[in-house]
């Protein structure tokens, strides 16, 4: 299933024909990434859910996070050159957790390493979306990380065709 934002604005009632407990949220550290953050935090402010952001990586690559941390506050830039790709990981998404409380949402966060895995970035989400519970999940349509590169043709692609729960793409 596939639900849109103007799909939204017409459904009076979302939990009338959708349960939503816990919603997912992938982030791959890129600006556009977080847009869906928002949407996900509204409707979890909504419906009383909780909003799981997760992030898959590679520790090989992580130079998208590093400057998107740096972007946020400039003057941390040579303390984290100096951390572990994960530590990096683990403080984007503190920050992000905390761009929930600003819904009234809980949060959690779940990283995962694709190099401990032979599942593809859509197997490792459909993966957590079975052992979280998710009942909805929200992403952008495309995204660019120096880790993974989400575009529609690809991962979203996949995910939308093959997600086990029902997908909002928020372009």
């Amino acid at each position: 299933m596939i639900y849109t934002i103007s799909c939204i604005q017409y459904v009076k009632n979302m939990s009338d024909f959708l349960e939503i407990k816990k919603i997912l949220v992938p982030l791959d550290g890129s600006v556009i990434s977080e847009s869906a953050l928002k949407y996900g935090a509204s409707i979890a402010s909504k419906y009383g859910a909780e909003v799981v952001i997760l992030s898959v990586y590679s520790p090989k690559k992580q130079g998208s996070i590093l400057e998107r941390l740096i972007e946020m506050d400039p003057t941390v830039g040579d303390d984290l050159r100096r951390m572990s790709p994960v530590f990096l990981l683990e403080t984007y998404h503190d920050v992000m957790i905390k761009t929930l409380k600003k819904y009234n949402v809980s949060g959690k966060s779940i990283l995962k390493d694709a190099s401990t895995t032979t599942k593809s970035i859509v197997g490792i989400i459909q993966e957590v979306v079975i052992e979280e519970a998710i009942n909805l999940i929200v992403l952008t349509s495309h995204g660019k990380t120096g880790f993974q590169k989400l575009r529609l043709g690809s991962v979203t692609e996949e995910l939308i065709t093959e997600s086990l729960v029902p997908v909002l793409l928020v372009k």
